[in-house]
């Protein structure tokens, strides 16, 4: 097994437990949106999960947790969703689309 520093694994347990949170939080949607949910295709449910990402690791873990997940209306998802142009894993949004996500959720917690 190759050595592993401290700050590599803390990192990977920090992506794990970002991950793991986010993923929580679109159960949540997809359960509030009910048949909604379906008309988003594969794409836009993954790039939600990164958008998510990116803005969980500028939301305080106590505020994100206050966040009603189960309340986004299909258009909150819209308007995340409209700041995923040209995003992608390793191409992250801008520091203005994650601060103009960040108040969507903190509109319905």
């Amino acid at each position: 097994m190759p050595d592993v520093t401290q700050a590599e694994v803390g990192r990977r347990l920090y992506h794990v437990h970002r991950e793991k949170t986010v993923e929580e939080a679109i159960k949540k949607i997809q359960h509030g949106l009910g048949t909604e949910w379906k008309s988003l295709s594969e794409d836009e449910i993954m790039l939600l999960g990164h958008l998510l990402q990116c803005t969980w690791n500028k939301i305080d873990q106590k505020i994100w947790e206050k966040i009603s997940f189960a309340q986004i209306t299909k258009s909150d998802v819209g308007k995340i969703l409209s700041y995923g142009k040209g995003v992608s894993p390793g191409n992250n949004p801008s520091m203005e689309a994650v601060a103009e996500i960040k108040k969507i959720l903190l509109a319905i917690s």
